[in-house]
């Protein structure tokens, strides 16, 4: 091999290793969540003999200290169909308020319960954000939910003469 064949080559093996060293990125660190819950519980039960009812159990919101609520929700996902449903989705305004002071906030017990197709499975997902994450984190979720199966009853109408 002549000299500059070897020149050449090694000119090329150099620019390879410094794309090869550019290319590669290094993952942003992510901001500390300041935001978490306590663990969510559920279950689903016949609300009547044809409709079921996912009741949630309550759960605290602890927020870090110096900063409030920006927005909380709650997700269903139906495990036959992957389907996901927004049930409950938290944001204060004027109406509404955020907590004026203290580091924790538990959602009323209006919020708790949910219908549900019987004879299906959900699992519930938390979802939450404050004032000092840059956006919203996964706070807890739940197992596997099994409703009970339904008792349907078809009604014919009475014909009278």
């Amino acid at each position: 091999m002549s000299l500059k064949r070897i020149f050449i080559l090694g000119l090329l093996a150099a620019a390879l290793l410094l794309l090869a060293q550019s290319s590669i990125h290094l993952p942003a660190s992510r901001a500390a969540v300041s935001i978490y819950a306590s663990p969510i519980q559920a279950g689903c039960y016949r609300a009547e003999p044809d409709r079921c009812s996912i009741h949630l159990e309550p759960f605290t919101l602890n927020l870090a200290t110096g900063s409030k609520l920006a927005s909380f929700q709650l997700y269903a996902t139906r495990t036959s169909t992957g389907a996901q449903g927004l049930l409950y989705d938290f944001r204060p305004d004027l109406s509404n308020p955020a907590p004026l002071s203290g580091s924790t906030y538990s959602p009323s017990p209006v919020a708790k319960d949910f219908a549900a197709n019987c004879g299906d499975s959900y699992t519930l997902t938390l979802i939450g954000q404050d004032t000092l994450d840059p956006g919203p984190y996964v706070l807890g979720s739940t197992g596997l939910i099994a409703c009970p199966v339904g008792e349907y009853h078809q009604y014919l109408p009475l014909i009278r003469r």
